[in-house]
Protein backbone atom coordinates (compact mmCIF):
# COMPACT_ATOMS: atom_id res chain seq x y z
CA UNK A 1 0.00 0.00 0.00
CA UNK A 2 1.23 3.49 -0.73
CA UNK A 3 1.22 6.34 1.79
CA UNK A 4 -2.10 7.69 0.50
CA UNK A 5 -3.84 4.35 1.15
CA UNK A 6 -2.34 4.17 4.66
CA UNK A 7 -3.55 7.70 5.37
CA UNK A 8 -7.09 6.78 4.28
CA UNK A 9 -7.06 3.76 6.58
CA UNK A 10 -5.92 5.87 9.56
CA UNK A 11 -8.71 8.39 8.94
CA UNK A 12 -11.35 5.67 8.52
CA UNK A 13 -13.46 5.66 11.72
CA UNK A 14 -14.39 1.97 11.39
CA UNK A 15 -12.51 -0.65 13.40
CA UNK A 16 -9.78 -3.18 12.73
CA UNK A 17 -10.73 -6.85 13.20
CA UNK A 18 -8.08 -9.40 14.12
CA UNK A 19 -9.18 -12.95 13.32
CA UNK A 20 -7.39 -16.04 14.66
CA UNK A 21 -8.14 -19.74 14.42
CA UNK A 22 -6.63 -23.05 15.46
CA UNK A 23 -8.16 -26.46 14.73
CA UNK A 24 -7.11 -27.96 18.06
CA UNK A 25 -4.56 -27.52 20.84
CA UNK A 26 -1.38 -29.37 19.88
CA UNK A 27 1.40 -27.42 21.60
CA UNK A 28 2.80 -26.71 18.14
CA UNK A 29 2.48 -23.68 15.89
CA UNK A 30 1.17 -20.31 16.93
CA UNK A 31 -1.59 -20.23 19.55
CA UNK A 32 -4.58 -17.96 18.98
CA UNK A 33 -3.16 -15.62 21.64
CA UNK A 34 0.19 -15.33 19.84
CA UNK A 35 -1.56 -14.79 16.51
CA UNK A 36 -3.49 -11.87 18.02
CA UNK A 37 -0.41 -10.22 19.55
CA UNK A 38 1.54 -10.50 16.28
CA UNK A 39 -1.37 -8.93 14.37
CA UNK A 40 -1.65 -6.07 16.90
CA UNK A 41 2.06 -5.30 16.55
CA UNK A 42 1.76 -5.37 12.75
CA UNK A 43 -1.18 -2.91 12.70
CA UNK A 44 0.68 -0.49 14.97
CA UNK A 45 3.92 -0.59 13.01
CA UNK A 46 2.38 -0.55 9.53
CA UNK A 47 -0.75 1.60 9.80
CA UNK A 48 -1.34 3.36 13.09
CA UNK A 49 1.18 3.98 15.89
CA UNK A 50 -1.53 5.67 17.98
CA UNK A 51 -3.94 2.75 17.73
CA UNK A 52 -5.81 1.98 20.97
CA UNK A 53 -7.29 -1.29 22.23
CA UNK A 54 -10.83 -0.01 21.63
CA UNK A 55 -9.97 0.42 17.92
CA UNK A 56 -9.63 -3.37 17.57
CA UNK A 57 -12.25 -6.15 17.61
CA UNK A 58 -10.89 -9.62 18.38
CA UNK A 59 -12.56 -12.68 16.84
CA UNK A 60 -11.14 -16.14 17.55
CA UNK A 61 -12.31 -19.66 16.70
CA UNK A 62 -10.37 -22.33 18.57
CA UNK A 63 -11.20 -25.96 17.81
CA UNK A 64 -12.60 -25.27 14.32
CA UNK A 65 -11.23 -26.48 10.96
CA UNK A 66 -10.55 -24.09 8.09
CA UNK A 67 -12.20 -26.35 5.50
CA UNK A 68 -15.38 -24.27 5.57
CA UNK A 69 -16.74 -21.03 7.08
CA UNK A 70 -19.19 -22.59 9.54
CA UNK A 71 -17.42 -21.01 12.51
CA UNK A 72 -19.30 -18.82 15.02
CA UNK A 73 -16.71 -16.04 15.40
CA UNK A 74 -16.04 -15.93 11.65
CA UNK A 75 -19.77 -15.47 10.99
CA UNK A 76 -19.94 -12.68 13.58
CA UNK A 77 -16.99 -10.97 11.89
CA UNK A 78 -18.67 -11.08 8.46
CA UNK A 79 -21.85 -9.64 9.97
CA UNK A 80 -19.80 -6.71 11.29
CA UNK A 81 -18.47 -6.23 7.75
CA UNK A 82 -22.03 -6.12 6.40
CA UNK A 83 -22.93 -3.62 9.12
CA UNK A 84 -20.11 -1.38 7.81
CA UNK A 85 -18.17 -1.49 11.07
CA UNK A 86 -14.91 -2.98 9.74
CA UNK A 87 -12.19 -1.16 7.77
CA UNK A 88 -9.64 -3.99 7.77
CA UNK A 89 -9.40 -7.69 8.61
CA UNK A 90 -5.94 -8.80 9.77
CA UNK A 91 -4.88 -12.44 10.09
CA UNK A 92 -1.58 -14.00 11.08
CA UNK A 93 -1.63 -16.39 8.14
CA UNK A 94 -3.96 -16.88 5.21
CA UNK A 95 -4.99 -20.46 6.07
CA UNK A 96 -6.18 -19.25 9.50
CA UNK A 97 -9.03 -17.59 7.62
CA UNK A 98 -9.88 -20.33 5.13
CA UNK A 99 -8.45 -23.38 3.36
CA UNK A 100 -11.13 -23.41 0.70
CA UNK A 101 -10.58 -21.35 -2.48
CA UNK A 102 -14.27 -20.95 -3.27
CA UNK A 103 -15.11 -19.82 0.29
CA UNK A 104 -12.25 -17.35 0.29
CA UNK A 105 -13.18 -15.91 -3.13
CA UNK A 106 -16.76 -15.36 -1.99
CA UNK A 107 -15.56 -13.75 1.23
CA UNK A 108 -13.04 -11.53 -0.58
CA UNK A 109 -15.69 -10.31 -3.04
CA UNK A 110 -17.85 -9.43 -0.04
CA UNK A 111 -14.98 -7.47 1.54
CA UNK A 112 -14.50 -5.49 -1.65
CA UNK A 113 -18.23 -4.76 -1.79
CA UNK A 114 -18.06 -3.12 1.67
CA UNK A 115 -14.66 -1.50 1.08
CA UNK A 116 -12.97 -3.61 3.75
CA UNK A 117 -9.22 -4.27 3.39
CA UNK A 118 -7.58 -7.62 4.03
CA UNK A 119 -4.05 -8.24 5.33
CA UNK A 120 -2.15 -11.46 5.99
CA UNK A 121 0.84 -10.71 8.23
CA UNK A 122 3.00 -13.75 7.38
CA UNK A 123 2.54 -13.62 3.60
CA UNK A 124 2.55 -9.76 3.45
CA UNK A 125 -0.10 -9.66 0.69
CA UNK A 126 -0.97 -6.25 -0.75
CA UNK A 127 -4.49 -6.80 -2.07
CA UNK A 128 -4.70 -3.35 -3.63
CA UNK A 129 -2.59 -4.52 -6.59
CA UNK A 130 -3.49 -7.05 -9.31
CA UNK A 131 -0.25 -9.00 -8.66
CA UNK A 132 -1.06 -9.16 -4.95
CA UNK A 133 -4.53 -10.51 -5.67
CA UNK A 134 -3.13 -13.10 -8.08
CA UNK A 135 -0.57 -14.29 -5.51
CA UNK A 136 -3.35 -14.47 -2.93
CA UNK A 137 -5.42 -16.80 -5.13
CA UNK A 138 -2.40 -18.97 -5.96
CA UNK A 139 -1.64 -19.39 -2.26
CA UNK A 140 -5.27 -20.29 -1.54
CA UNK A 141 -5.23 -22.88 -4.33
CA UNK A 142 -2.18 -24.58 -2.79
CA UNK A 143 -3.78 -24.45 0.68
CA UNK A 144 -6.85 -26.29 -0.63
CA UNK A 145 -4.65 -28.73 -2.54
CA UNK A 146 -2.77 -29.51 0.67
CA UNK A 147 -6.02 -30.16 2.56
CA UNK A 148 -7.40 -32.45 -0.17
CA UNK A 149 -4.06 -34.28 -0.39
CA UNK A 150 -4.15 -34.94 3.36
CA UNK A 151 -7.72 -36.29 3.03
CA UNK A 152 -6.67 -38.58 0.18
CA UNK A 153 -3.66 -39.77 2.19
CA UNK A 154 -5.91 -40.68 5.14
CA UNK A 155 -8.20 -42.64 2.83
CA UNK A 156 -5.20 -44.45 1.29
CA UNK A 157 -3.99 -45.36 4.77
CA UNK A 158 -7.45 -46.73 5.58
CA UNK A 159 -7.33 -48.87 2.45
CA UNK A 160 -3.92 -50.22 3.47
CA UNK A 161 -5.26 -51.12 6.91
CA UNK A 162 -8.22 -52.84 5.27
CA UNK A 163 -5.78 -55.28 3.65
CA UNK A 164 -4.98 -56.73 7.06
CA UNK A 165 -8.56 -57.16 8.31
CA UNK A 166 -7.28 -56.41 11.78
CA UNK A 167 -8.87 -54.66 14.74
CA UNK A 168 -7.52 -51.11 15.10
CA UNK A 169 -8.24 -50.64 18.79
CA UNK A 170 -10.85 -48.92 20.94
CA UNK A 171 -13.92 -50.48 22.60
CA UNK A 172 -14.60 -53.88 21.10
CA UNK A 173 -18.18 -54.69 20.01
CA UNK A 174 -20.23 -56.92 22.30
CA UNK A 175 -19.38 -60.56 21.55
CA UNK A 176 -15.68 -59.99 20.86
CA UNK A 177 -12.46 -59.13 22.62
CA UNK A 178 -9.15 -57.92 21.24
CA UNK A 179 -6.54 -60.65 20.77
CA UNK A 180 -2.85 -59.84 20.21
CA UNK A 181 -1.01 -61.47 17.30
CA UNK A 182 2.60 -61.13 16.20
CA UNK A 183 3.92 -60.94 12.65
CA UNK A 184 7.07 -59.90 10.84
CA UNK A 185 7.06 -56.74 8.72
CA UNK A 186 8.92 -56.20 5.43
CA UNK A 187 12.12 -55.42 7.33
CA UNK A 188 11.94 -58.66 9.26
CA UNK A 189 11.00 -56.89 12.49
CA UNK A 190 8.42 -58.46 14.79
CA UNK A 191 5.32 -56.26 15.22
CA UNK A 192 2.11 -56.68 17.21
CA UNK A 193 -1.30 -56.53 15.52
CA UNK A 194 -4.75 -57.32 16.91
CA UNK A 195 -7.79 -59.27 15.76
CA UNK A 196 -11.24 -59.87 17.21
CA UNK A 197 -11.63 -63.02 19.25
CA UNK A 198 -15.11 -64.42 20.13
CA UNK A 199 -16.77 -64.30 23.56
CA UNK A 200 -19.25 -67.12 23.06
CA UNK A 201 -21.79 -66.22 25.79
CA UNK A 202 -22.12 -62.69 24.42
CA UNK A 203 -22.35 -63.88 20.81
CA UNK A 204 -25.32 -66.08 21.74
CA UNK A 205 -27.17 -62.94 22.86
CA UNK A 206 -26.19 -61.16 19.62
CA UNK A 207 -27.59 -64.05 17.55
CA UNK A 208 -30.83 -63.89 19.55
CA UNK A 209 -31.08 -60.12 18.97
CA UNK A 210 -30.89 -60.57 15.19
CA UNK A 211 -33.31 -63.53 15.20
CA UNK A 212 -35.93 -61.78 17.36
CA UNK A 213 -35.72 -58.54 15.40
CA UNK A 214 -36.49 -60.39 12.17
CA UNK A 215 -39.40 -62.02 13.99
CA UNK A 216 -40.78 -58.99 15.88
CA UNK A 217 -39.86 -56.37 13.23
CA UNK A 218 -39.76 -53.62 15.87
CA UNK A 219 -37.00 -52.18 18.06
CA UNK A 220 -39.56 -51.36 20.77
CA UNK A 221 -40.83 -54.94 20.89
CA UNK A 222 -37.27 -56.27 20.79
CA UNK A 223 -36.35 -54.05 23.75
CA UNK A 224 -39.36 -55.35 25.71
CA UNK A 225 -38.47 -59.00 24.92
CA UNK A 226 -34.88 -58.60 26.16
CA UNK A 227 -36.00 -56.69 29.26
CA UNK A 228 -38.57 -59.28 30.27
CA UNK A 229 -36.10 -62.12 29.74
CA UNK A 230 -33.42 -60.43 31.88
CA UNK A 231 -30.90 -60.27 29.04
CA UNK A 232 -28.27 -57.64 29.76
CA UNK A 233 -25.47 -55.78 28.01
CA UNK A 234 -21.82 -56.48 28.66
CA UNK A 235 -21.97 -53.99 31.55
CA UNK A 236 -25.06 -55.63 33.06
CA UNK A 237 -27.40 -52.85 31.91
CA UNK A 238 -30.77 -53.21 30.19
CA UNK A 239 -30.66 -52.94 26.41
CA UNK A 240 -31.99 -49.66 25.01
CA UNK A 241 -33.35 -49.08 21.50
CA UNK A 242 -30.41 -46.92 20.36
CA UNK A 243 -27.95 -49.59 21.55
CA UNK A 244 -29.88 -52.32 19.77
CA UNK A 245 -29.87 -50.34 16.54
CA UNK A 246 -26.10 -49.92 16.85
CA UNK A 247 -25.71 -53.71 17.15
CA UNK A 248 -28.08 -54.42 14.26
CA UNK A 249 -26.27 -52.04 11.87
CA UNK A 250 -22.74 -53.21 12.71
CA UNK A 251 -21.28 -55.29 9.82
CA UNK A 252 -18.77 -56.89 12.20
CA UNK A 253 -21.31 -59.64 13.05
CA UNK A 254 -21.98 -60.51 9.39
CA UNK A 255 -20.28 -63.36 7.54
CA UNK A 256 -18.22 -62.02 4.61
CA UNK A 257 -20.16 -63.76 1.84
CA UNK A 258 -21.57 -62.82 -1.59
CA UNK A 259 -24.69 -61.22 -0.09
CA UNK A 260 -22.53 -58.79 1.90
CA UNK A 261 -20.39 -58.00 -1.14
CA UNK A 262 -23.48 -57.27 -3.26
CA UNK A 263 -24.98 -55.08 -0.52
CA UNK A 264 -21.84 -52.92 -0.31
CA UNK A 265 -21.58 -52.72 -4.10
CA UNK A 266 -25.26 -51.77 -4.55
CA UNK A 267 -24.91 -48.99 -1.95
CA UNK A 268 -21.79 -47.54 -3.67
CA UNK A 269 -19.59 -48.36 -0.69
CA UNK A 270 -15.82 -48.91 -0.95
CA UNK A 271 -14.86 -52.60 -0.95
CA UNK A 272 -11.27 -53.68 -0.58
CA UNK A 273 -11.24 -57.41 -1.36
CA UNK A 274 -12.18 -58.96 -4.70
CA UNK A 275 -15.61 -60.61 -5.04
CA UNK A 276 -14.08 -64.11 -5.18
CA UNK A 277 -12.62 -63.59 -1.67
CA UNK A 278 -16.06 -63.07 -0.14
CA UNK A 279 -16.57 -66.82 0.32
CA UNK A 280 -18.11 -66.93 3.82
CA UNK A 281 -14.96 -68.06 5.64
CA UNK A 282 -14.44 -64.98 7.79
CA UNK A 283 -16.40 -62.04 9.18
CA UNK A 284 -16.73 -58.48 7.87
CA UNK A 285 -14.76 -55.41 8.97
CA UNK A 286 -15.74 -51.83 8.18
CA UNK A 287 -13.25 -48.99 8.60
CA UNK A 288 -13.77 -45.21 8.65
CA UNK A 289 -17.28 -45.72 10.05
CA UNK A 290 -17.28 -43.06 12.73
CA UNK A 291 -16.18 -39.48 13.10
CA UNK A 292 -16.44 -36.69 15.66
CA UNK A 293 -18.39 -33.45 15.68
CA UNK A 294 -16.75 -30.15 16.67
CA UNK A 295 -18.13 -30.74 20.17
CA UNK A 296 -16.38 -34.14 20.36
CA UNK A 297 -19.52 -36.29 20.00
CA UNK A 298 -18.98 -39.56 18.08
CA UNK A 299 -21.25 -39.87 15.03
CA UNK A 300 -21.79 -42.52 12.37
CA UNK A 301 -20.55 -41.42 8.93
CA UNK A 302 -22.51 -41.89 5.72
CA UNK A 303 -22.19 -45.43 4.37
CA UNK A 304 -20.51 -44.11 1.22
CA UNK A 305 -17.49 -43.20 3.38
CA UNK A 306 -17.08 -46.68 4.88
CA UNK A 307 -14.26 -48.94 3.69
CA UNK A 308 -15.37 -52.56 3.89
CA UNK A 309 -13.08 -55.58 4.00
CA UNK A 310 -12.81 -59.19 5.11
CA UNK A 311 -11.71 -59.50 8.73
CA UNK A 312 -9.63 -62.06 10.60
CA UNK A 313 -12.51 -63.06 12.88
CA UNK A 314 -15.46 -65.39 12.33
CA UNK A 315 -18.85 -63.83 11.52
CA UNK A 316 -22.05 -65.21 13.10
CA UNK A 317 -24.91 -63.73 11.00
CA UNK A 318 -25.51 -64.84 7.41
CA UNK A 319 -25.13 -62.06 4.88
CA UNK A 320 -28.73 -62.37 3.63
CA UNK A 321 -30.07 -62.07 7.20
CA UNK A 322 -27.90 -59.02 7.93
CA UNK A 323 -29.07 -57.36 4.69
CA UNK A 324 -32.70 -58.16 5.52
CA UNK A 325 -32.26 -56.49 8.91
CA UNK A 326 -30.92 -53.33 7.21
CA UNK A 327 -33.86 -53.23 4.81
CA UNK A 328 -36.30 -53.63 7.71
CA UNK A 329 -34.57 -50.87 9.71
CA UNK A 330 -34.66 -48.56 6.68
CA UNK A 331 -38.31 -49.38 6.06
CA UNK A 332 -39.30 -48.57 9.66
CA UNK A 333 -37.28 -45.36 9.61
CA UNK A 334 -38.80 -44.21 6.32
CA UNK A 335 -42.38 -44.65 7.48
CA UNK A 336 -44.31 -41.41 7.88
CA UNK A 337 -42.98 -39.87 11.08
CA UNK A 338 -45.50 -38.11 13.28
CA UNK A 339 -44.12 -35.30 15.40
CA UNK A 340 -44.86 -35.95 19.06
CA UNK A 341 -47.67 -33.77 20.35
CA UNK A 342 -46.36 -31.28 22.86
CA UNK A 343 -47.35 -31.79 26.48
CA UNK A 344 -46.89 -29.36 29.34
CA UNK A 345 -45.65 -31.78 31.98
CA UNK A 346 -43.52 -29.82 34.45
CA UNK A 347 -42.48 -32.89 36.46
CA UNK A 348 -40.98 -34.63 33.40
CA UNK A 349 -37.40 -35.57 34.29
CA UNK A 350 -38.12 -34.96 38.01
CA UNK A 351 -40.81 -37.43 39.12
CA UNK A 352 -39.64 -41.02 39.67
CA UNK A 353 -41.24 -44.36 40.46
CA UNK A 354 -40.88 -45.24 44.15
CA UNK A 355 -40.64 -48.98 43.41
CA UNK A 356 -38.00 -49.24 40.66
CA UNK A 357 -36.45 -45.73 40.59
CA UNK A 358 -37.16 -45.14 36.90
CA UNK A 359 -38.52 -41.83 35.67
CA UNK A 360 -42.26 -41.40 35.30
CA UNK A 361 -42.83 -40.48 31.63
CA UNK A 362 -45.71 -38.26 30.47
CA UNK A 363 -48.11 -39.92 28.02
CA UNK A 364 -50.88 -37.94 26.33
CA UNK A 365 -54.50 -39.08 26.27
CA UNK A 366 -57.21 -38.27 23.77
CA UNK A 367 -58.96 -35.93 26.20
CA UNK A 368 -58.88 -32.13 26.18
CA UNK A 369 -59.41 -30.21 29.41
CA UNK A 370 -61.57 -27.09 29.75
CA UNK A 371 -58.45 -24.84 29.54
CA UNK A 372 -57.43 -26.37 26.20
CA UNK A 373 -54.57 -28.53 27.55
CA UNK A 374 -54.34 -32.19 26.58
CA UNK A 375 -54.82 -34.59 29.45
CA UNK A 376 -51.83 -36.83 30.22
CA UNK A 377 -50.72 -39.49 32.66
CA UNK A 378 -47.36 -40.16 34.26
CA UNK A 379 -46.33 -43.77 33.54
CA UNK A 380 -43.29 -45.59 34.93
CA UNK A 381 -40.70 -45.93 32.15
CA UNK A 382 -39.77 -49.49 33.17
CA UNK A 383 -43.44 -50.46 33.31
CA UNK A 384 -43.95 -49.02 29.82
CA UNK A 385 -40.89 -50.73 28.30
CA UNK A 386 -41.61 -54.11 29.93
CA UNK A 387 -45.34 -53.93 29.15
CA UNK A 388 -46.06 -54.05 32.90
CA UNK A 389 -44.03 -57.19 33.70
CA UNK A 390 -41.10 -55.52 35.49
CA UNK A 391 -43.03 -52.85 37.41
CA UNK A 392 -46.75 -52.38 38.09
CA UNK A 393 -46.77 -48.90 39.64
CA UNK A 394 -50.18 -47.29 39.02
CA UNK A 395 -50.36 -44.40 36.56
CA UNK A 396 -51.19 -40.99 37.96
CA UNK A 397 -53.04 -38.05 36.46
CA UNK A 398 -50.25 -35.78 35.18
CA UNK A 399 -52.20 -32.51 34.97
CA UNK A 400 -53.43 -32.74 38.56
CA UNK A 401 -50.11 -34.09 39.80
CA UNK A 402 -48.23 -31.07 38.40
CA UNK A 403 -50.73 -28.68 39.97
CA UNK A 404 -50.53 -30.52 43.27
CA UNK A 405 -46.73 -30.35 43.52
CA UNK A 406 -46.56 -26.68 42.55
CA UNK A 407 -49.38 -25.75 44.95
CA UNK A 408 -47.59 -27.59 47.78
CA UNK A 409 -44.30 -25.80 47.13
CA UNK A 410 -46.09 -22.45 46.83
CA UNK A 411 -47.76 -22.99 50.21
CA UNK A 412 -44.47 -23.97 51.87
CA UNK A 413 -42.61 -21.11 50.13
CA UNK A 414 -44.98 -18.43 51.40
CA UNK A 415 -43.21 -15.87 53.60
CA UNK A 416 -44.83 -17.50 56.64
CA UNK A 417 -44.38 -21.01 55.22
CA UNK A 418 -41.98 -23.79 56.25
CA UNK A 419 -39.56 -23.53 53.32
CA UNK A 420 -39.18 -19.75 53.50
CA UNK A 421 -38.63 -19.80 57.26
CA UNK A 422 -36.18 -22.69 56.99
CA UNK A 423 -34.08 -20.74 54.48
CA UNK A 424 -34.09 -17.65 56.71
CA UNK A 425 -33.04 -19.82 59.65
CA UNK A 426 -30.14 -21.26 57.65
CA UNK A 427 -28.97 -17.80 56.53
CA UNK A 428 -29.24 -16.44 60.08
CA UNK A 429 -27.28 -19.40 61.41
CA UNK A 430 -24.68 -18.98 58.66
CA UNK A 431 -24.28 -15.28 59.54
CA UNK A 432 -23.78 -16.23 63.21
CA UNK A 433 -21.27 -18.93 62.29
CA UNK A 434 -19.52 -16.55 59.94
CA UNK A 435 -19.15 -13.89 62.69
CA UNK A 436 -18.01 -16.56 65.14
CA UNK A 437 -15.41 -17.87 62.70
CA UNK A 438 -14.18 -14.36 61.91
CA UNK A 439 -13.69 -13.70 65.62
CA UNK A 440 -11.89 -17.01 66.17
CA UNK A 441 -9.76 -16.39 63.08
CA UNK A 442 -8.75 -12.96 64.35
CA UNK A 443 -7.65 -14.40 67.74
CA UNK A 444 -5.66 -17.21 66.11
CA UNK A 445 -3.88 -14.91 63.67
CA UNK A 446 -2.95 -12.59 66.56
CA UNK A 447 -1.60 -15.55 68.56
CA UNK A 448 0.34 -16.77 65.47
CA UNK A 449 2.08 -13.38 65.15
CA UNK A 450 2.90 -13.32 68.89
CA UNK A 451 4.46 -16.80 68.63
CA UNK A 452 6.65 -15.75 65.71
CA UNK A 453 7.90 -12.73 67.69
CA UNK A 454 8.58 -14.88 70.79
CA UNK A 455 10.51 -17.47 68.76
CA UNK A 456 12.58 -14.71 67.15
CA UNK A 457 13.35 -13.18 70.55
CA UNK A 458 14.38 -16.50 72.09
CA UNK A 459 16.69 -17.24 69.14
CA UNK A 460 18.36 -13.82 69.43
CA UNK A 461 19.02 -14.42 73.16
CA UNK A 462 20.68 -17.82 72.74
CA UNK A 463 24.17 -16.33 72.26
CA UNK A 464 23.90 -14.28 75.48
CA UNK A 465 22.55 -16.85 77.95
CA UNK A 466 24.29 -19.30 80.27
CA UNK A 467 24.75 -22.87 79.12
CA UNK A 468 22.79 -24.05 82.17
CA UNK A 469 19.51 -22.64 80.84
CA UNK A 470 20.20 -23.29 77.13
CA UNK A 471 18.18 -26.51 77.15
CA UNK A 472 15.20 -24.70 78.69
CA UNK A 473 15.26 -22.03 75.95
CA UNK A 474 15.52 -24.65 73.22
CA UNK A 475 12.55 -26.55 74.67
CA UNK A 476 10.49 -23.33 74.80
CA UNK A 477 11.28 -22.66 71.12
CA UNK A 478 10.32 -26.24 70.26
CA UNK A 479 7.00 -25.96 72.16
CA UNK A 480 6.19 -22.62 70.52
CA UNK A 481 6.86 -24.04 67.05
CA UNK A 482 4.67 -27.07 67.72
CA UNK A 483 1.86 -24.82 69.04
CA UNK A 484 2.22 -22.54 66.03
CA UNK A 485 1.92 -25.44 63.56
CA UNK A 486 -1.44 -26.35 65.12
CA UNK A 487 -2.57 -22.70 64.96
CA UNK A 488 -1.61 -22.40 61.27
CA UNK A 489 -3.52 -25.62 60.47
CA UNK A 490 -6.59 -24.30 62.33
CA UNK A 491 -6.36 -20.93 60.52
CA UNK A 492 -6.26 -22.74 57.16
CA UNK A 493 -9.28 -24.88 58.12
CA UNK A 494 -11.33 -21.84 59.22
CA UNK A 495 -10.55 -19.97 56.00
CA UNK A 496 -11.79 -22.92 53.94
CA UNK A 497 -14.98 -23.20 56.03
CA UNK A 498 -15.51 -19.45 55.80
CA UNK A 499 -15.27 -19.55 52.03
CA UNK A 500 -17.72 -22.50 51.75
CA UNK A 501 -20.19 -20.96 54.21
CA UNK A 502 -20.29 -17.73 52.23
CA UNK A 503 -21.12 -19.65 49.05
CA UNK A 504 -24.00 -21.48 50.78
CA UNK A 505 -25.32 -18.19 52.13
CA UNK A 506 -25.27 -16.61 48.66
CA UNK A 507 -27.12 -19.63 47.26
CA UNK A 508 -29.89 -19.45 49.87
CA UNK A 509 -30.27 -15.70 49.42
CA UNK A 510 -30.63 -16.32 45.70
CA UNK A 511 -33.38 -18.89 46.39
CA UNK A 512 -35.30 -16.35 48.50
CA UNK A 513 -34.89 -13.74 45.75
CA UNK A 514 -36.36 -16.19 43.23
CA UNK A 515 -39.24 -17.04 45.55
CA UNK A 516 -40.05 -13.34 46.00
CA UNK A 517 -39.85 -12.46 42.32
CA UNK A 518 -40.93 -15.49 40.31
CA UNK A 519 -43.29 -17.68 42.33
CA UNK A 520 -46.32 -15.52 41.52
CA UNK A 521 -45.36 -15.40 37.82
CA UNK A 522 -44.74 -19.13 37.50
CA UNK A 523 -47.49 -19.65 34.92
CA UNK A 524 -45.90 -17.05 32.63
CA UNK A 525 -42.59 -19.00 32.39
CA UNK A 526 -41.84 -21.30 29.46
CA UNK A 527 -41.88 -25.07 30.06
CA UNK A 528 -38.10 -25.52 30.47
CA UNK A 529 -37.91 -22.60 32.92
CA UNK A 530 -40.77 -24.11 34.98
CA UNK A 531 -38.89 -27.42 35.26
CA UNK A 532 -35.63 -25.70 36.20
CA UNK A 533 -37.53 -23.56 38.71
CA UNK A 534 -38.89 -26.64 40.50
CA UNK A 535 -35.45 -28.31 40.50
CA UNK A 536 -34.20 -25.43 42.66
CA UNK A 537 -36.39 -26.65 45.52
CA UNK A 538 -36.92 -30.37 44.89
CA UNK A 539 -34.20 -32.85 45.89
CA UNK A 540 -36.29 -35.97 45.28
CA UNK A 541 -39.78 -36.44 43.90
CA UNK A 542 -41.37 -39.86 43.51
CA UNK A 543 -44.72 -41.62 43.54
CA UNK A 544 -46.09 -44.99 44.54
CA UNK A 545 -49.18 -44.55 42.36
CA UNK A 546 -51.14 -43.26 45.37
CA UNK A 547 -49.17 -40.33 46.80
CA UNK A 548 -46.51 -38.00 45.47
CA UNK A 549 -43.58 -37.59 47.87
CA UNK A 550 -41.36 -34.51 47.72
CA UNK A 551 -38.01 -34.01 49.51
CA UNK A 552 -37.29 -30.30 49.58
CA UNK A 553 -33.70 -29.07 49.38
CA UNK A 554 -32.53 -27.77 52.76
CA UNK A 555 -35.36 -29.44 54.70
CA UNK A 556 -35.21 -32.61 56.79
CA UNK A 557 -38.93 -33.17 56.35
CA UNK A 558 -40.61 -35.00 53.53
CA UNK A 559 -43.85 -33.54 52.23
CA UNK A 560 -46.47 -36.05 51.10
CA UNK A 561 -48.87 -34.82 48.46
CA UNK A 562 -51.76 -37.25 48.36
CA UNK A 563 -53.71 -38.85 45.54
CA UNK A 564 -56.42 -41.46 45.70
CA UNK A 565 -56.30 -44.62 43.63
CA UNK A 566 -58.77 -43.03 41.22
CA UNK A 567 -56.58 -41.04 38.85
CA UNK A 568 -59.10 -38.19 38.43
CA UNK A 569 -59.34 -37.41 42.16
CA UNK A 570 -56.31 -35.80 43.81
CA UNK A 571 -56.25 -34.22 47.27
CA UNK A 572 -53.51 -32.47 49.21
CA UNK A 573 -52.47 -34.26 52.41
CA UNK A 574 -51.75 -31.82 55.21
CA UNK A 575 -49.34 -33.91 57.24
CA UNK A 576 -45.52 -33.65 57.01
CA UNK A 577 -43.87 -36.99 57.52
CA UNK A 578 -40.43 -37.32 59.05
Amino acid sequence: MDSEDIKKIRNDLRKYVIYSRKSKFTGKGESVENQIEICKAYIKSKFDLNMKEEDIIIKQDEGFSGKDVRRPQFQEMMQLVKDKQVKMIVVYKLDRLSRNVLDFCEMYNELEQYNTKFVSVSESFDTTTSMGRAMLMITMTFAQLERETIAERIKDNMMELAKTGRWLGGNTPMGYESQKMEKFNINGKKVAIYKLSPINDELEIIKLIYTKYLELKSLTNLETFLLNNNLKTRRECDFARWGLKKILTNPVYAIADKDMFNYFKTNNMDIFNEEIDWDGTYGTMSYNKTGKTKMGRVILKDKEEWINAIGKHRGIIKGKDWVEVQMLLDSNQNKAYRLPIKNNSILSGILKCKYCGNLMRPKLRNVTLFNGDRKFNYICDLKMRSKGKKCNCSNINGNEGDNLVFAGIKRLANITGELYQELFKIIKNENYNKDKKNSELEVLEKKHNQNLISIKNYISRIQCIDKEILNDIQNKIKDLKQEDEEIVAKIKELKIEKSGSYTDQEFNQMIIYILDNYMDNFKELDLLSKRNFLKLFIKNCYTDGKDIYVDLIGSKKQTALGKSMFEDQIVLLSDNRE
